[in-house]
């Protein structure tokens, strides 16, 4: 019986390994397809001691939208929203230690860190002109040291549910973190990867089978990697629950700002819209209610046309490089 019992658990291992591959291989052509449909391209560099995959649309003559993920996530978080901006050029890389990108444990990935290394990608693309930054959660942390350390390379900033305050209301992720809780954007089960998409979202974006299992398979695999940043990132948010230095940071800023907020962030409390008004000094804001954390994922057509009408109606020194107004919404 022993012997038996060893035999059908190695054929049942087998089987669970060839039908994760099966599912890897229809994900990455569905994968494929969507970023087709958003007329991105993977494209790889080796710079600032990393080595970067990202998406580019490789648009010619038109503005630059350079789009930043939150902690956790990659790239492809923008495919949905980015198709309603085919007449800009699009970059979404997978910053340092996230998705296809490179990790090194031996490394501090806080928002500083992070910043100088985003500045030595955008440098070794040698685009033309200033770009308009648009950052989701900790990439909106990171747009905005960014955007502080080289304000020439800057056109504008679109802030997406963004890291960088601590906000009046706490979120119902900060208590948990500050009560010595389970940290709910860590994967470590099959069940985490739902319970983190209810946590995260109001309104989920469809998800085709076999997606949901291959991306809790992949979060899974980078536990350790995300329970290491998010230490180091996790410290830039103490540091800023102490100080205003951030605060005075942000008053560096003379960009144009948009920020977007997802009413019912569980992650980053919608309160923190007023501080960001408060420092930020050519700002606006759009509130969606109805929506979580990541608004350009559970609503990327609303969150697109805001954002689209926020960078038409900057002053020409900001827009630069107009992009056509009969090219609307990706057509």
């Amino acid at each position: 019986m022993p012997v038996l019992r060893s035999v059908l658990l190695a054929l049942l291992s087998l089987q669970l390994l060839a039908c994760a591959k099966v599912q890897d291989t229809l994900f990455e052509t569905g994968l494929k397809a969507e970023r087709a449909l958003s007329a991105l391209n993977r494209h790889e560099l080796d710079v600032a001691g990393h080595h970067w995959v990202y998406l580019d649309s490789e648009t010619a003559d038109v503005p630059v939208l350079l789009m930043l993920h939150g902690f956790a996530v990659d790239k492809d978080n923008w495919l949905r929203f980015a198709r309603h901006f085919k007449d800009y050029r699009v970059i979404a890389p997978d910053l340092p230690g996230h998705g296809e990108s490179s990790y090194n444990p031996q490394l501090t990935y806080d928002f500083a860190a992070q910043a100088g290394w985003l500045a030595e990608f955008v440098d070794a693309l040698r685009l033309t002109q200033p770009v308009h930054v648009l950052g989701n959660s900790m990439g909106g942390g990171i747009a905005l040291l960014y955007s502080a350390a080289h304000p020439q390379q800057v056109a504008s900033i679109t802030l997406i549910d963004a890291a960088g305050v601590y906000p009046p209301q706490l979120s119902e992720f900060q208590q948990i973190i500050d009560n010595g809780g389970r940290n709910p954007l860590v994967v470590e089960n099959m069940d985490d990867y739902d319970a983190l998409r209810n946590f995260a979202m109001v309104q989920q974006p469809f998800l085709p089978w076999p997606a949901p299992d291959v991306l809790a398979r992949r979060a899974m695999a980078r536990n350790t990697i995300n329970t290491d940043i998010f230490a180091d990132i996790h410290a830039v948010a103490e540091a800023a629950r102490h100080n205003d230095d951030n605060l005075r940071l942000l008053e560096q800023i003379q960009q144009p700002v948009l920020i977007l907020w997802g009413e019912q962030d569980r992650v980053l409390d919608v309160s923190s819209v007023g501080v960001f008004e408060q420092h930020l000094a050519h700002s606006q804001s759009h509130i969606f209610a109805n929506v979580g954390h990541a608004p350009m994922l559970e609503v990327p057509d609303d969150s697109a046309e805001v954002v689209r009408t926020f960078l038409q109606e900057l002053p020409p020194q900001q827009q630069l490089l107009q992009p056509s107004q009969t090219a609307q919404n990706g057509e």
